[in-house]
């Protein structure tokens, strides 16, 4: 492969989303002993993915095929981890430790991703100082100077949507580069500060036009 990283940049964000996707696809090959797939091979259990917008999805970041055989399994993991910088590490922060919050902390997955999820806050009294996850809570109000103090990149917001706009306010104030917004509600920020949306709910009511 030829990485251009440069030119993740011309790349759409549907498409930056989907190599994770197609990092686990090629792991799950890994795992089952494959040395080489073919497009159609790699496609076949990818809901909506065609050969076709695979290869154009690849195409933004170099050459990972070989003619004639498909993809070597083990090339294509390290070229998509490459693009994917995951031997960069970025330090994450949460806000707001509840029931989903409280999960998140606890998933084991973030290291693999190049994630150190190494500070929580919340604004509950009975919540500050506890340790989830192996991570002590601290109070919101702390933020700002604890963020700049561990040079955080990654801010989560977990809190109700009428908490989210001030959190994120707070979190570009102490220097995050991007935020991952799991409150129901839209957020406004600066242009130099990357915000992606996970919402959980509209996803399911879409479900339920399907079901």
């Amino acid at each position: 492969m030829q990485n251009e990283k440069n030119r993740d940049k011309e790349a759409p964000k549907e498409t930056i989303g989907r190599l994770p996707l197609y990092l686990r696809r090629l792991e799950h090959f890994q795992k089952q002993g494959k040395e080489w797939v073919t497009s159609r091979e790699f496609v076949e259990k990818l809901p909506g993915i065609r050969s076709s917008k695979l290869r154009k999805d690849l195409s933004y970041f170099g050459d990972f095929g070989t003619q004639g055989r498909g993809y070597n399994v083990s090339r294509f993991i390290t070229s998509l981890e490459e693009v994917l910088d995951l031997d960069s590490r970025r330090r994450a922060a949460l806000v707001g430790v509840g029931r989903l919050g409280t999960a998140l902390l606890n998933y084991p997955g973030f290291d693999r991703w190049g994630f150190d999820l190494c500070l929580a806050f919340d604004r509950d009294p009975e919540i500050i100082g506890s340790q989830v996850g192996g991570i002590k809570v601290d109070s919101s109000e702390e933020m700002k100077e604890k963020l700049e103090a561990s040079r955080i990149d990654i801010g989560i917001i977990a809190v109700p949507g009428d908490q989210a706009q001030p959190v994120a306010d707070d979190l570009v104030s102490g220097g995050v580069k991007g935020i991952v917004n799991f409150s129901p509600v839209l957020l406004d920020t600066t242009r130099d500060v990357r915000l992606t949306k996970v919402d959980i709910t509209s996803t399911l009511e879409a479900l339920t036009f399907y079901c």
